[in-house]
């Protein structure tokens, strides 16, 4: 009999690839941390390093002087032989007054023909230029350009004063014109502005405006008017600087009756008697100055800098600086414990779940001291924890204990961002100086979070 055989097939089970599971897992792994590294923000750090910051005082200050406008008797044709900025002495001629115009022509015609000095006019320019040869440098060689200027004019007005004095010595020749001198002493300028008269007292923050401001010459053409403003005489060597004061900074300067000042130009310090002036709620320093005025005859609005101190320190952006409420605890709660010899401790008094009270020690993170206190981080003690002075009875509860306010930022060094107090010493709108070599608090080179609102104090930093 045939054996009847029927084969039966059977499905084989699809083989499993390890190494493509693995690859697979690895792949979304990999792609879940991308995504939350995109979506998470970036931590910026920032290493401390050292520096300095100036807290000087400066902006652009009004110069008051004791100015005097020195108008015309009767109109005619008017010649200047005082140069801008010159000290002239009482009786000296300033200008000329010609009903005819003739003088002028005179004065041409003869300076053409040509003008020798005399030895007071040498003399002059030899002393002018040996002034300017004891000061120059090379680094400054375009004051050569303008003291060549200042020279030509000083030039000029010699020669014409030379030439006036020619004149009037001929006979019948000073008949048509008439000289007018200085009432008395001072320093000649030819700009008027309105701030002629005004007292340091009366300066308002409108009277800074650029805009506002309109400076007039005073030499406006060959024929002057009656009445009309003809120069400005400045009568004495005092003068004012006075400039805008922030309310803080007038409080740093309240206490102040003498300072510091650098000035536009020159290289020495000047020194000043201060007050300070309060106008509504305006606040002004007001410097009195006894000497250079002259060098500041011609410009009413003037450069200044207050010197204060300069602070040196670690430098830090004030986006690193934080506010941390701490634990104000008395140092007489400190306590050495076992084979210790520092008081790093607190005796802590616990109620365990059977009633039973114990006394435990816990080390304390402690961010600052002083003669009675410590300054302790409340994340290292309970809440309801009750402290046990060492070798009495006297206790103080956490929730009796005095808070306060400390400054600092986060440091990194370790990885952790852990609260680190820092001294203020100053700062600007952008960064702060901080003290150096204070126990406990910064070093050069430590690294801190720059934005301290991005993270919390304890956060593990990658």
């Amino acid at each position: 009999m045939k054996e009847n055989r029927k084969i039966i097939k059977f499905h084989s089970l699809p083989t499993i690839n390890i190494g493509v599971i693995i690859f697979c897992l690895i792949f979304v792994f990999l792609g879940v941390q991308i995504f939350r590294s995109m979506k998470q923000e970036h931590v910026s750090v920032y290493e401390v390093q050292k520096s300095y910051m100036d807290t000087n005082i400066s902006g652009s200050a009004i110069a008051l002087r004791q100015e005097v406008l020195v108008s015309a008797d009767t109109s005619g044709y008017i010649n200047y032989y005082i140069r801008n900025g010159q000290r002239v002495g009482k009786n000296a001629t300033v200008y000329t007054l010609d009903a005819t115009g003739t003088l002028s022509d005179l004065i041409a015609e003869v300076s053409n023909e040509g003008t020798t000095l005399n030895r007071e006019g040498y003399s002059e320019i030899r002393s002018s230029i040996s002034a300017f040869q004891n000061y120059f440098s090379d680094v400054n060689f375009s004051d050569v350009y303008e003291f060549k200027n200042e020279l030509e004019g000083r030039v000029l007005d010699l020669a014409n004063t030379q030439v006036l004095e020619n004149l009037t010595s001929t006979e019948g020749a000073g008949a048509t014109f008439s000289q007018i001198h200085s009432t008395e002493s001072g320093v000649v300028t030819y700009f008027q502005d309105g701030y002629e008269t005004k007292a340091p007292a009366e300066i308002t923050g409108g009277d800074f405006l650029s805009e506002a401001y309109t400076k007039t010459s005073l030499k406006t053409g060959e024929v002057i008017q009656a009445g009309s403003p003809v120069y400005k005489l400045i009568t004495s060597e005092n003068w004012n600087l006075v400039l805008p004061l922030s309310p803080e900074d007038a409080a740093r300067l309240q206490e102040d009756d003498r300072v510091t000042l650098l000035l536009p130009n020159i290289t020495n310090e000047v020194y000043g008697d201060l007050a300070v002036i309060q106008n509504g709620e305006e606040y002004f320093a007001n410097i009195s100055l006894d000497r250079l005025m002259v060098n500041f005859c011609e410009e009413r609005f003037l450069p200044i800098e207050i010197v204060m101190t300069r602070e040196e320190g670690l430098n830090i952006p004030n986006t690193a600086i934080l506010e941390k409420q701490v634990l104000k605890i008395p140092k007489t709660y400190l306590t050495a414990g076992s084979n210790s010899t520092q008081m790093i401790y607190f005796n802590v008094r616990i109620l365990d779940a059977d009633g039973n009270l114990s006394v435990t020690q816990v080390s304390p993170t402690i961010y600052d001291t002083d003669e009675e206190f410590c300054y302790v981080n409340p994340n290292d003690l309970a809440a309801d924890a009750i402290l046990v002075m060492n070798d009495s009875e006297q206790t103080l509860s956490v929730a009796d204990m005095e808070r306060t306010i400390l400054t600092g930022v986060y440091n990194v060094n370790r990885g952790i961002a852990s609260f680190q107090r820092i001294n203020v010493l100053t700062s600007n709108s952008d960064f702060t100086i901080v003290e150096e070599n204070v126990p406990g608090s910064l070093t050069m080179y430590d690294r801190i979070i720059l934005d301290a609102s991005m993270v919390t104090e304890g956060q593990i930093i990658q």
